[in-house]
This record gives C-alpha cells, sequence and structure tokens, in this order.
C-alpha cells in the first residue's frame, strides 16, 4: 500500500514539473507587422487594415509605438468607407497588449462629402487584446464608439 501511494505521488509530482516553467515562458512580443479585421459592429460596419509595432527603448521594455492605416466598411446607411492613419503607443503585461490612438488623418471618405467634418467625428480605434503563445495572432476587442471582437494576423515576409 505504501509503495502505491509513493508510485502515485512520484507521477504526480512528474506530470506537475514539466508544467511549471511552461506558465512562466515569457510572453511573445507584438512587435512587427499585423493585418487585423473586427466582426460587424452594431452599424454593420467592419474596421481593418494593417499596424506595425515598434519598440521603445531596450529589448527588455514592454512599450511600444505604433502607426496603422484602418478602413472603416459599412454594408449599411449613408456611410460606405473611411480611410485613416493613425499613430498609438502599446503597453504589454504578460500575454496582454493594450493599444491607445490617435487620429492623425481622414485620409478619405465614401462618399466624399462626408470628409468635411469627419476629423472632428472620427474616434480613435483602440484595441484590448492577448498576444497567442506562438506570437502570431492576437485576439481581444475593438474599443471606439462601439465594441467589437478583433483579430489580429503576423503579416509573415515574403521569402525568396
Amino acid at each position: 500500500m505504501r509503495s502505491a501511494r509513493l508510485a502515485l505521488a512520484l507521477a504526480i509530482a512528474c506530470a506537475v514539473v514539466p508544467a511549471a516553467p511552461a506558465q512562466l515562458k515569457k510572453a511573445p512580443s507584438p512587435e512587427g507587422v499585423w493585418e487585423f479585421k473586427t466582426v460587424e459592429l452594431y452599424d454593420s460596419c467592419t474596421i481593418s487594415g494593417q499596424m506595425e509595432i515598434r519598440r521603445e527603448g531596450d529589448k527588455d521594455s514592454k512599450r511600444y509605438d505604433c502607426t496603422f492605416r484602418a478602413v472603416q466598411a459599412c454594408t449599411r446607411g449613408v456611410t460606405r468607407t473611411i480611410h485613416t492613419h493613425q499613430s498609438c503607443s502599446a503597453t504589454q503585461a504578460g500575454s496582454q497588449v493594450n493599444i491607445v490612438s490617435k487620429v492623425d488623418k481622414i485620409v478619405s471618405t465614401d462618399p466624399a462629402d462626408l470628409m468635411r467634418d469627419m476629423f472632428a467625428r472620427y474616434t480613435p480605434d483602440n484595441f484590448n487584446v492577448a498576444i497567442n503563445p506562438r506570437g502570431d495572432e492576437m485576439t481581444g476587442m475593438f474599443e471606439s464608439q462601439g465594441e467589437a471582437p478583433v483579430t489580429f494576423r503576423r503579416k509573415q515576409e515574403l521569402v525568396s
């Protein structure tokens, strides 16, 4: 009976020990180029685009600068598309990445007459996402005038 308990204790210890280093593994960096897209928001619009995230400071820093181009595309209502250039800052805590943006430029709108006061009305596109262990995808929430799930996928460089 005692040897059975000892064997069980050893089996449990062996099963638990390999998991401990995996739990302590450092989350991947969000540094790089990403493509993103939301699911459809309440107003029948999606937000998509491409973002470049660059580390601020040394290699251990968890603060980042970023820039992105976004397109709001709508299937109903007056607005069809809004193209923007935005700058942002991102902070990383473990696998969580928080991105806070600022609208730099409204590039174009469809219909064109919406352009007149769009800079004053367009709300920056913010994101609260988690990076996966492989470092090739971030998922979470888009937060602006509305909220919606968003997925970021790391853009892969073509190798020739």
